[in-house]
């Protein structure tokens, strides 16, 4: 027979799983239907199942409202930490799409459910096939698992700590992203310099007729080579050693007592 205590371990930890996996990148798509969302956050409650401090008195109705924001604040932290690094693509796309003429170009993305950049929205498919070929997915799954160990129910939060932490990922992603978007930036740099020299020295050219579909020519040339290097770079995002699991190790570290 399921005790009280059995279902409110089991609650607590559903709460913590349904919020991540409800607002992390991929696993919270909207096209994923939400029964599959919470059955598989349900199974992932049963599995896991952490064991509850006895001096917490769950017959009380505010304990219980605190617990369960709690495990909502930890949910979304964890989550924030794989949206900001699928935000890296997000960040590169726009500086690519913004050299190339594409700026005023968006396509709409039933996952996401809004308008997104064109190279944007071709860097996270990217991501995303290599996230789920290098089987991240099921290392971020374990990292929220065992999070139940480092962040009990109801333990502090080092608020310091983990902004300074969120902090540091904020600015590698604007390292990361400008270095996905680099080559096309500089070469789109070039091209400007080189059409300002050939229209200085020929007038008659009409520098709006002809720019744009050699800005768009090369740029998309720059894109297409650049393909093994954006792939290195994510590669390395999602390994096991990569920036996702260092910042995430990084916040189960400061796991409150």
């Amino acid at each position: 027979m399921i005790s009280v205590v059995d279902f409110v371990r089991f609650s607590l930890s559903f709460i913590r799983l349904a919020t991540f996996f409800a607002a992390a990148p991929l696993f919270g798509m909207r096209n994923v239907p939400i029964l599959v969302k919470l059955g598989f956050s349900a199974l992932c409650a049963l599995i896991v199942l952490p064991p509850l401090d006895t001096s917490w008195d769950v017959e009380s109705l505010p304990v219980l409202a605190g617990l369960a924001l709690h495990e909502v604040a930890v949910g979304l932290l964890l989550a924030l930490v794989v949206i900001l690094v699928f935000a890296i693509l997000t960040f590169a796309g726009h500086f690519v799409d913004v050299p190339l003429g594409f700026g005023m170009a968006s396509v709409f993305d039933p996952a996401l459910g809004g308008q997104v950049p064109v190279f944007s929205q071709f860097y996270f498919v990217l991501a995303a096939l290599l996230f789920l070929g290098l089987d991240a997915h099921l290392w971020v799954i374990q990292a929220v698992q065992h999070s139940f160990r480092v962040m009990p129910f109801g333990s502090g939060l080092r608020l310091e700590p983990t902004f300074d932490l969120f902090s540091r990922l904020t600015a590698q992603m604007f390292v990361v992203g400008l270095q996905l978007a680099l080559p096309v930036m500089a070469t789109i740099l070039l091209t400007d310099l080189a059409l300002a020299i050939v229209i200085r020295a020929v007038p008659q050219i009409n520098v709006f007729v002809l720019g744009f579909p050699i800005k768009i020519a090369v740029g998309l040339v720059v894109v297409l080579f650049s393909i093994p290097a954006v792939v290195h770079i994510i590669t390395q995002l999602f390994s096991t050693d990569g920036l996702l699991f260092r910042y995430l190790q990084g916040l189960l570290a400061l796991g409150g007592s």
